[in-house]
């Protein structure tokens, strides 16, 4: 069996300023919309046992929150990371599962 590996970036988020912490920055209204959309059809589309891991920004949780499945925050997944940091939290390339993971650009962009 081969590992499928699925990136969704986080919807529409509010935009960054000065001081903000971008951790805490929230999907916007129509963010909101884009995930509940998105978590629809991919909800269609993701078999049973998915492993799903998010990155721990707000925005991301909110996303994650949109499809309705249990999901594990992951520090790797944070705006900073790099790619060998996704691909480790995943599991990449032994895995055995489907993993979604919800991140950021330009990572999983």
């Amino acid at each position: 069996m081969t590992m499928d590996l699925i990136f969704w970036c986080h919807a529409e988020a509010e935009d960054w300023t000065e001081g903000c912490d971008d951790m805490q920055r929230s999907l916007t209204a129509r963010g909101e919309k884009q995930a509940k959309r998105m978590a629809s059809w991919l909800d269609r589309q993701l078999p049973d046992g998915t492993r799903i891991i998010c990155s721990p920004a707000r925005r991301c949780e909110q996303t994650a929150l949109a499809l309705g499945r249990k999901y594990k925050l992951r520090p790797e997944l944070a705006p900073d990371t790099t790619a060998e940091a996704l691909l480790g939290a995943a599991g990449w390339p032994n895995g055995k599962s489907v993993v979604l993971m919800i991140g950021h650009q330009p990572s999983v962009g």
